[in-house]
């Protein structure tokens, strides 16, 4: 009997660590401002963004462009991620400066939700053809508490902001999701709900993380085609569109980035 108490103890032990692990469903806004550059070959660069997990592992890439002649430019990122860009957003190398945004859902390649914990986004940029380079991380933290910062401005980067917002409980998927459709999304000023088909008696309610209602339609009237709703005075952020169609509610997250 004794063993078996001590067994119970020694495997309640090993196992309480691993269930406690928090896995907190979320998303992670990002958007920076890269510095232009002048001179020889400086508006022409290279860009790679990645999201690292808190001891520099790779988990997926964001952003990668080079072209031929540049492809061995980002030596980093080559390094920790071995070229891979599945579901990144690629093309040739740049030509101009601009601000660029980036979502991220807290999962790895296979969709599995990673463990709560500290994360990183790192940025890796070339110009004046391989003359200068530079790479930084941003670190943030994924769990259940909302985060927003703003890290200092550099000689490299600007406008930086980090954004994690993890879902609130409460909120569930309707069981129709293809009761209609919404886009952009994520959005930088207004979304478009295109109903599938006749909506009669739709209400239209959009949510922001502390569960408040900062737009409310009631409408009698049927609703088809394409609907428009402004979102530009909004903070930038995650939100829930809540459209209540014949009694029943479908939800849907939408990411705001202004």
């Amino acid at each position: 009997m004794k063993n078996q108490v001590l067994f119970l103890a020694v495997l309640s032990g090993l196992l309480l660590p691993i269930l406690s692990i928090a896995q907190t469903a979320g998303t992670l806004s990002f958007t920076f401002t890269p510095v232009a550059h002048s001179g020889s070959w400086g508006s022409k660069h290279v860009l790679a963004v990645w999201i690292q997990n808190g001891s520099d592992g790779f988990i997926r890439t964001k952003y990668r462009y080079w072209g031929n002649g540049t492809n061995d430019h980002l030596p980093n990122w080559k390094a920790n991620s071995n070229q891979n860009v599945v579901d990144a957003m690629t093309g040739a190398t740049l030509t101009s400066y601009s601000t660029r945004s980036l979502t991220w859902d807290g999962t790895d390649l296979s969709g599995t939700l990673l463990p709560d914990g500290d994360y990183k986004i790192t940025i890796e940029e070339c110009w004046s053809h391989g003359s200068s380079k530079v790479t930084k991380s941003f670190t943030f933290t994924k769990n259940g508490t909302e985060s927003h910062l703003t890290p200092a401005d550099d000689a490299n980067f600007t406008n930086v902001a980090i954004d994690w917002v993890p879902l609130i409980s409460g909120i569930e998927p309707g069981e129709n999701l293809n009761a209609f459709s919404v886009f952009p999304n994520p959005t930088h000023d207004k979304i478009n709900i295109d109903f599938k088909d006749n909506a009669p008696a739709c209400n239209i309610y959009v949510i922001n993380t502390s569960g408040q209602e900062v737009y409310r339609e009631k409408e009698n009237k049927t609703y088809s085609g394409v609907k428009s709703i402004g979102l530009s005075a909004f903070e930038n952020g995650i939100y829930f569109l809540k459209v209540e169609i014949n009694s029943k509610i479908h939800v849907k997250k939408i990411v705001l980035l202004k």
